[in-house]
Parts: structure tokens; C-alpha cells; sequence
């Protein structure tokens, strides 16, 4: 089940960018995502998102299709927190789901090339990803959707930060 709905958010991100590269486009050469488990601000985050590191540069690969390459820039993320809330936490502001992390983009053969950012994405902003009549104020924090769709967001956003 999780391997559908992972493939079918990796399928809606990968519909929001370009498809090909464009010339001016940099390469990408590899994509490194470390998770320690003090990043994971809640025993729900542990239990479900332990595979986040792979998910997270398979997902960003999928969306970079066509732009992967032997030459080119390394992305890595250190991701730094990573919380699941559910909807009563997050409309009193209790808390909320988030996925937070610093992004580095360098190019090792030109010394200019390099961004460096932090990024969080939120349910909010996960919530176009969730799959068709998905009802956010009942669906769990901890089901395979709301992790696609958090992870989807994420690679779709680094993505976009990347080439802008």
C-alpha cells in the first residue's frame, strides 16, 4: 500500500515541474539525505518516517529525471526536525506536522555554483498532495498518505529553491 501511494505523490510533484531539462539547467550529481534520530521530534515520527532519508532522495531523483549526471552539483540535506500533528493539535497551534532541514547545492568543479538554505514544508503545504477527497482534519498524521505527501512537497520544494 505505501509503495502505490509513495509512487502516485512522486507522480503528482514530478507533474508540477518540467519534465526535461533545459540547457541552462545545472546537473545534479548526487543527493545525500541524513536523518539522526534526535530529528525526529516525536515518537510517531520515529515509528513511521525511518526510511525518510532514502524516500526523500528518491523522491528529489524522480523530480531531477533527465538533469542526473557523473559531472554536476551535489545536493545534501541535513534534516533537522521532523514532527507529526494531528488536526486538534494543529487548530488550537499546538503543534503542527513539519518537515525542517538545511539544504546545501554545491558544485565541486565551480566554486561559485552553491546555495545554501533552510527549508520547511508543512501539512499545510502537503495538503494539495494528498490524494483525491483525502479529508485532512480526519486523516492521520502517522498514514503512508500524509508521508507521501509530506515528502513529495519537500523534494518538489527543494527542487523549485534549487532552480530559483
Amino acid at each position: 500500500m505505501y509503495g502505490k501511494t509513495f509512487a502516485a505523490a512522486l507522480l503528482g510533484a514530478a507533474l508540477t515541474l518540467p519534465a526535461l531539462a533545459s540547457a541552462d539547467e545545472p546537473t545534479i550529481k548526487s543527493i545525500d539525505v541524513e536523518t539522526s534520530l534526535s530529528d525526529l521530534s516525536n515518537a510517531e515520527a520515529a515509528a513511521y518516517w525511518n526510511s525518510l532519508d532514502t524516500d526523500l532522495e528518491t523522491a528529489i531523483a524522480a523530480l531531477l529525471v533527465g538533469r542526473l549526471a557523473d559531472e554536476g552539483m551535489d545536493i545534501k540535506i541535513d534534516m533537522n526536525e521532523v514532527a507529526l500533528a494531528n488536526f486538534f493539535e494543529a487548530a488550537v497551534g499546538a503543534a503542527e506536522s513539519t518537515m525542517s532541514g538545511t539544504v546545501n547545492v554545491i558544485d565541486l568543479n565551480n566554486n561559485t555554483n552553491f546555495k545554501t538554505f533552510d527549508l520547511t514544508v508543512t501539512m499545510a503545504q502537503a495538503a494539495p498532495m494528498l490524494p483525491p477527497g483525502a479529508d485532512i482534519t480526519i486523516i492521520a498524521p502517522t498514514s503512508d498518505e500524509v508521508y507521501s505527501a509530506m515528502v513529495a512537497t519537500y523534494a518538489a520544494a527543494v527542487v523549485d529553491r534549487i532552480d530559483n
